[in-house]
């Protein structure tokens, strides 16, 4: 009996022992000892699967790289979860998407949570796009009153800052704020010059001008008309319809502007402000653009609305060529920018027909304008002010 107890007892220790040198021996067999482990993170595309990233942006697929990673259950990037598909868990590999949530809490580590509660952490950052501003409805805005701001990637919580004096910045109150849209009041210290908002992600400078005062070519600010054809009766300081967002502004009021109305025509003095024109605009007309503020207290639905530059002649010349202004206009008695591109305005002009050659070339004395009507009749009740040409973003 003591033989048979003898004999099971070696029997069962070695039954053990077995087991326990055939467990190290299969752990000994894996990789790094069977424990999960990251080699590297790199793009999913299989041309450029030797680009090894150490941040990716959000939304972006990503393939994980490493050893014993099958047991895989969580995933997490700074303290937002990804989502794991067990199709694209493999030992060696884990496929998945950047989250696009912003996170609270930045950590620029990835970490994978295994079955067996173990945890992999591995240093990547989420690359979070900086603020980027892209225009403003109106450049024009008077301090104490509301700016919107359009564009991308405004996270709360964000500041937004307008060039002050001698280039320092002067921050703005933000009433409200969505991840395109920035609403915030002016300073009463803003002075011209790019807007810059920034959040916990970066900082994003405009490529725009708040109050743009580069190369203005009509304010209306004129005090001597000398050569003006039209337009010196329609300019204004103050209405109860309209308010002033830069001092004077030229002012329409007419349920018809008939066959012909002319709002802004001539030259003399006109052409000291028109001489603002940067003679890289002819250089380069493409990389310009003509903006203005307008106000519309009824819908500005255009007939046919003519702009005429000349360098080689009078306002006479609106006969020869001109750009034809075809837009319809809503801004619902708001101040609003309005952009045209300035190569449209520049080919236009640069023209003849039977009644002969018109010119606009570059010209140090400035240009002739005409800013007139044709018929049918339009409803033109409207305002604009701050005519410029300035560099395209």
């Amino acid at each position: 009996m003591k033989n048979q107890l003898k004999y099971f007892l070696f029997l069962v220790i070695a039954l053990v022992m077995t087991g326990t040198f055939t467990s190290c021996s299969e752990d000994d067999d894996l990789p790094n000892g069977g424990k999960p482990m990251i080699s590297y993170v790199r793009v999913t595309r299989p041309a450029a699967s030797d680009s090894l990233i150490v941040l990716a942006g959000q939304g972006q697929m990503i393939a994980i790289i490493g050893e014993n990673l099958q047991g895989a259950r969580e995933l997490w990037m700074n303290d937002r979860q990804a989502a794991l598909q067990s199709t694209f868990i493999t030992n060696t590999s884990i496929i998945a998407r950047v989250p696009s949530d912003i996170p609270s809490e930045i950590t620029n580590k990835l970490r994978i949570v295994f079955a067996n509660g173990e945890e992999v952490i591995h240093d990547f950052a989420v690359d979070i796009s900086d603020p980027m501003p892209t225009y403003m409805e109106s450049e024009y805005v008077n301090a104490g009153e509301i700016a919107t701001i359009r564009g991308n990637f405004f996270y709360e919580p964000v500041q937004v800052f307008f060039t002050g004096a001698n280039d320092t910045k002067v921050e703005g109150e933000v009433v409200d704020v969505l991840p395109n849209v920035i609403q915030v009041r002016v300073p009463a210290d803003a002075q011209p010059g790019p807007i810059t908002i920034k959040s916990k992600f970066g900082e994003g400078e405009s490529s725009f001008w708040f109050r743009d005062n580069r190369n203005i070519i009509a304010d209306y600010e004129d005090t001597d008309y000398d050569g003006w054809w039209h337009g010196k009766d329609f300019i204004k300081s103050s209405e109860d319809k309209i308010q002033p967002i830069s001092g004077k502004y030229l002012r329409i009021d007419k349920e018809s502007t008939g066959s012909w109305f002319e709002a802004w025509v001539g030259e003399g003095t006109i052409k000291t402000k028109t001489k603002n024109i940067p003679q890289d605009a002819f250089v380069n007309p493409g990389n310009y653009t003509l903006k203005f503020e307008m106000n519309t207290v009824a819908p500005l639905s255009y007939n046919g609305v003519q702009l005429m530059f000349s360098s080689n002649g009078g306002p006479g010349n609106r006969e020869r060529a001109f750009y034809p202004w075809a837009a319809n206009v809503d801004t619902k008695n708001k101040w609003q920018t309005v952009s045209i591109p300035f190569k449209e305005i520049y080919d236009a002009n640069n023209k003849s027909n039977d009644k002969g050659v018109n010119e606009f070339k570059y010209n140090p004395d400035g240009y002739a304008v005409s800013f007139h009507f044709v018929g049918p009749g339009t409803k033109a009740q409207f305002a604009m002010d701050n005519l410029r040409v300035v560099p395209n973003p």
